[in-house]
């Protein structure tokens, strides 16, 4: 036994106590604060010093002097009162060369009356240094992933502008509105997306799809069915064209197995809208009363599953009737089941119609948009959502109609009834600016050449085309004089009007000049929510399988939430089921809460290799269950039949 051990066993247990407890512990006696007793650990947080015990501490530990540490013992010893510190920063010399090192220590100082009135104060410290230095290395990494992931979230959200639409065309006799709210888990850009385009024959398509999954993957797999879509569309195809289209390239596309689409061709003469959807969620249509509901007609399964046929319906549009598009991401919604959220949506678009009754029509479709953007809980939202609105119009868009005397004082009055016909039209900003550009230019050319030498009428019309676009033609009367001051700065507003145009045409003959200018139009949609806020942490989504065997039947069930997060583990019990040989795979349904096209992608595949394996399957769900109307939503009760009973 060395003397150090034998000093211990010597001593008396409270004494031992002292000495080996695994925290400082120092005690002070008299005003001046003598150590009076110190354990082990205490005199090794100051290097062992000699002349320790018996010393006032500010002479023992110089170095520390000056810390609220010291000045705290003359609190105690003053008023009694107990004070505690947490995780206080204080240098000590350890080894005595001048040299003080940094910790940090959570300690409490009690002040201890003697039978003979004297007191003593007891400070209990417990080292935090490692701690506190662990916990900011721990927070740097946070820090430097959460830096990290908002770099990535900004290029998703990057892409998915570039490949959305940058605004909707500007029809004559159908208002239209758009919105895209990215997911409100980490907000990440997910694969929604919509599209109008105008057709041939005075059609317009109007689709809206969703993709399996988000970020740089799925946005660019959207860019891919947009493309698709837009040119079977551009060329006149019909509804089951473009589906079919869409579902071919799905079955080549392994990203892009599952995603959903709805298709819609509205034919602006005879008011027919001929709509498919391959597992996405009806369309709504609100009446010109204001009172929603949902269109009928069969719901296809999900792109590339199933046998590739795509049901087609037809309804006739009225004028004021507004046909709503949207994602799944409005009607999956936590904390609601999916009949609740469609009652949620219908009763949100209705009070849209009832709020702003004396709305211009063109703008209902944004105010419908945007009420179903903002029904989106940014924070607990596990989808991004995508909304397309569109509504039928009584007559022509506005116009323009002036003749306005040749002189330049009449360019302020032509830039007041210019500015009223674009507002009406709400175009995007560039549009606006390049339109107004082009026509005081050209009518800047007639005053000046035209009429340089006598007097006349400018006459300004436009409109909307038809097909997207604004055509405005400006003439006169007047003959056609070159300037008489020639420079070579002259002839640039001729350049800057073709700029402007996608088509100009200048005609100039003895009895007047008329330019004809045609530009395509867009205004904006609803805009995206601020995408420089910093990442919020992700939502935790609870999914719970639990497998039961029984002679030659294995019962799953699946309770909770299944969407993009967690869909994944779904496929390794289903998996095992496959490979296990069972006669009978039976899925208890009732449980879930939510199931996303995340989960009914992995669910269709995994059951698709149970029946290969000759494993008879029963799917069991309550008919009002959210995982029987997620079914139903999607098509996909068509190819997966499920019973309300094992």
């Amino acid at each position: 036994m060395g003397e150090g051990d034998r000093q211990l066993h010597e001593m008396d247990p409270a004494a031992l106590a002292f000495e080996t407890a695994p925290a400082i512990m120092w005690m002070f006696a008299g005003p001046d604060h003598r150590v009076v007793a110190a354990n082990r650990l205490a005199r090794a947080s100051v290097g062992d010093r000699p002349g320790l015990i018996g010393t006032p501490v500010r002479q023992a530990v110089p170095e520390a002097d000056g810390y609220p540490v010291l000045d705290l013992l003359d609190q105690v010893a003053r008023t009694g009162e107990p004070v505690l510190g947490l995780e206080r920063r204080v240098e000590v010399d350890l080894t005595g060369g001048g040299a003080p090192a940094e910790g940090y220590f959570t300690y409490s100082v009690l002040r201890h009356t003697a039978p003979d009135g004297s007191h003593v104060l007891v400070a209990h410290v417990v080292d935090a240094t490692d701690s506190v230095r662990q916990r900011r290395a721990a927070e740097a990494e946070v820090a430097d992933v959460r830096q990290r992931l908002a770099v990535e979230r900004d290029v998703a959200l990057r892409l998915q502008r570039g490949l959305l639409p940058a605004g909707l065309p500007l029809l004559p006799d159908l208002g239209l509105g758009a919105a895209y709210v990215p997911a409100g888990e980490w907000l990440t850009a997910g694969g929604d997306w919509y599209d109008v385009v105008p057709m041939p024959g005075d059609r317009v398509g109007l689709v809206l799809g969703d993709v399996v999954g988000h970020g740089p993957t799925a946005s660019g797999v959207m860019g891919q069915l947009r493309a698709v879509a837009a040119e079977r569309l551009v060329r006149g195809g019909a509804v089951v064209e473009v589906l079919t289209a869409l579902d071919a390239f799905a079955a080549l596309c392994p990203d892009a197995r599952g995603s959903t689409v709805c298709v819609a061709v509205f034919d602006r003469l005879t008011r027919v809208l001929e709509h498919g959807s391959r597992g996405h969620p009806r369309p709504l249509l609100l009446d010109a009363e204001g009172v929603p509901g949902f269109l009928d007609g069969p719901i296809g399964p999900p792109l590339a599953f199933g046998d590739g046929s795509s049901p087609i319906a037809h309804t006739t549009l009225t004028t004021g009737e507004t046909l709503v598009l949207y994602s799944d991401g409005v009607v999956e919604a936590p904390g609601r089941g999916f009949t609740e959220s469609r009652d949620l949506l219908a009763d949100r678009v209705s009070r849209v119609a009832a709020e702003n009754p004396d709305v211009d029509p063109r703008e209902l479709p944004t105010l419908v948009c945007a009420a179903l953007a903002s029904l989106v809980d940014n924070e607990t939202s596990r989808d991004d959502v995508s909304v397309l609105a569109a509504t039928v119009l009584a007559g022509p868009g506005p116009r323009l109609s002036l003749a306005l005397p040749g002189t330049a004082e009449q360019l302020a009055v032509l830039h007041r009834e210019l500015n009223a016909w674009l507002d009406a039209l709400s175009a995007h900003r560039d549009d606006r600016n390049a339109i107004a550009l082009c026509v005081v230019e050209a009518v800047t050319n007639s005053i000046e050449h035209g009429y340089r030498d006598h007097s006349g009428t400018v006459t300004v019309l436009g409109e909307l085309d038809g097909v997207g676009g604004v055509r405005v033609t400006v003439s006169d009367a007047g003959t056609w004089r070159e300037p008489v001051e020639r420079s070579p700065y002259r002839g640039r507003g001729m350049l800057m009007m073709r700029e402007c145009s996608d088509h100009l045409n200048v005609d100039t003959a003895e009895d007047g000049t008329t330019v004809t200018m045609r530009r395509s139009v867009r205004r904006p949609p609803v805009p995206l929510p601020d995408a420089d806020v910093l990442p919020r942490a992700p939502v935790t989504h609870a999914l719970e399988v639990k497998i039961g065997f029984e002679d030659s039947t294995v019962r799953i069930a699946i309770s909770g939430i299944a969407n993009s997060s967690n869909a994944e583990d779904l496929r390794v019990p289903l998996r095992e089921a496959a490979r296990s040989g069972v006669h009978t795979c039976v899925l208890l349904l009732d449980g879930v809460e939510l199931l996303t096209s995340a989960a009914l992608r992995v669910l269709f595949e995994q059951v698709a290799d149970l029946r290969a394996t000759g494993c008879a399957l029963r799917m069991v769900a309550a008919p009002t269950s959210p995982a029987a109307a997620a079914l139903s939503a999607s098509g996909l009760d068509r190819v997966l039949a499920m019973s309300p009973t094992e």
